[in-house]
């Protein structure tokens, strides 16, 4: 049984090592995935960031409509940077 099992175990490990560039390549893939949801996400804080200064304006804005017109476009951009988000998660 001790040859049998000293005859499996080099084998055992050559098949292992067989799986090494598909894994390699699979943990190529997952780094990819993972920077791209990263970029995805910062387009998302920029988009928040961007809403905050529409709704900035429009606070300072001196107009009803113009100040109406600010804050849909901060609410907008709101909504596209939980899209982005909910995209960067999804990765």
């Amino acid at each position: 049984m001790k040859k049998f099992a000293l005859v499996l175990t080099p084998l055992t490990i050559v098949l292992a090592a067989c799986d090494g560039p598909a894994e390699e390549a699979a943990e190529q893939q997952d780094d990819i995935n993972e920077a791209a949801a990263e970029v995805i996400d910062e387009r998302a804080e920029m988009a928040e960031a961007h809403a905050d200064l529409a709704e900035e304006r429009a606070e300072a804005a001196g107009d009803s409509v113009e100040e109406a017109k600010l804050e849909q476009h901060a609410e907008d951009l709101e909504q596209k940077a939980e899209k982005l988000e909910d995209r960067a998660d999804g990765m």
